[in-house]
């Protein structure tokens, strides 16, 4: 049967029992008809009392005809109340406007009862809460963390700052399994010493050309040598100060954290990392070309030295060589690096102070491949939770 037609005959039924209950009502109430005579014919003689108004017995039939009437309608209205029962969980009935005549029906006896709204959960700063609706809370995190770090190839500790995302994963027994995702940079300055093969090598060609004391030098440049004329003419070895940077970029770490403990959630980390070393040796402040030529001739620093500091002073490659003067005074980086491998473990804790944000510590083992590459960290991290 289509819908309109069943909406068509529940209406019809509720008219007819509406009309039903009416007729009950009238029937109850009847009276004969009063007949009035005209003047001009004789008057009638009254009927009795008994006939001019039903019996009681004959009303009591006429109120059970009409009660079987409404029994036999209610019937058929709830027969079609189940037939339209499934159509009207996803499509009304009838009309907003005639709701408000159909009779309303109880739960059949035994049915259970229908199960009671859940009141909303509300997060509170004793107790925070993952995955809240009602604040949105996803379990997430975003953070960054400021410290200390060892840095590697033997250089001093340094300052390490960034950042990190967590992303939950899934439940596990005392906590939860995150996903991390982390960003970190450091540095340190540290004074070393470096030997220039450059140096050497001018030295060697300097002495091959000039001679010895006896026939070189005063010959060629027309001054006398005020040493014994053994020492180099530049310093081969150098004081340089080793400024390093470290990238380090860990895209997969998997992260457990206890959250049974209410605020404070200690956790563990670990996972794989790139890692991006960048560094540049400066000996301006340890070789001075017009200083060593004079002290192997007086006045020979004064004429070489510019020349010869300008193409052996400044920010080293590799500790052997400036860079060319044109590309230093463009601003063009110098220096050495490298792009290394690794893994990261470590672990540390947070502290809830609302259920928005956490304060904490965290240390971090950095293995990195290659000799005196690896390093640790120890920061103070921020979180932001949503």
């Amino acid at each position: 049967m289509a819908l309109g037609d069943r909406n068509k005959l529940l209406i019809m039924s509720i008219v007819l029992m509406v009309a039903a209950i009416s007729s009950v009502a009238a029937f109850a109430q009847a009276s004969e008809p009063t007949q009035i005579a005209a003047n001009t014919t004789p008057p009638t003689v009254s009927k009795a009392a008994g006939e001019l108004s039903p019996s009681t017995a004959v009303l009591q039939a006429r109120i059970d005809a009409q009660q079987q009437e409404i029994n036999r309608l209610s019937a058929l209205v709830e027969q079609l109340q189940a037939s339209l029962q499934p159509v009207a969980s996803t499509h009304p009935v009838l009309p907003s406007s005639l709701t408000g005549f159909l009779p309303s029906y109880g739960a059949e006896p035994g049915s259970p009862a229908a199960p009671a709204a859940p009141e909303p959960l509300v997060a509170t700063n004793s107790t925070p809460r993952e995955l809240l609706p009602d604040i949105g809370h996803i379990g997430a995190e975003l953070g960054f963390f400021v410290g200390g770090a060892t840095n590697p190839y033997k250089d001093n500790n340094g300052f390490a700052t960034g950042g990190y995302i967590d992303l939950p994963w899934k439940n596990v027994p005392g906590g939860k399994l995150s996903y991390e995702i982390m960003i970190g940079l450091q540095r340190a300055v540290t004074t070393q010493q470096t030997t220039s093969g450059v140096n050497v090598l001018v030295n060697a060609s300097l002495n091959s050309f000039l001679g010895n004391q006896a026939m070189g030098l005063p010959f060629f440049l027309g001054v006398a040598p005020s040493t014994g004329g053994t020492q180099p003419l530049l310093p081969d070895t150098t004081t340089v100060q080793e400024r390093s940077k470290v990238l380090t970029v860990a895209p997969f770490e998997l992260k457990y954290a206890i959250t049974k403990l209410g605020r404070f959630r200690p956790y563990a980390v670990a996972g794989l990392g790139a890692y991006v070393w960048i560094g540049s040796d400066n000996n301006t402040a340890a070789f001075n070309a017009v200083t060593s030529l004079n002290n192997y001739a007086p006045g020979l620093g004064n004429t070489y030295g510019a020349l010869v500091n300008s193409l052996l002073q400044g920010s080293q490659i590799g500790g052997l060589v400036p860079t060319a003067p044109q590309l230093a005074s463009r601003g063009v980086p110098h220096g050495q690096g490298n792009l290394l491998f690794g893994g990261q473990v470590g672990g540390g804790f947070e502290f809830r102070v609302t259920p928005k944000l956490s304060l904490g510590a965290d240390f971090r083992r950095n293995q990195v491949e290659g000799a005196f590459a690896s390093f640790n960290t120890f920061t103070f991290k921020q979180g932001l939770h949503w």
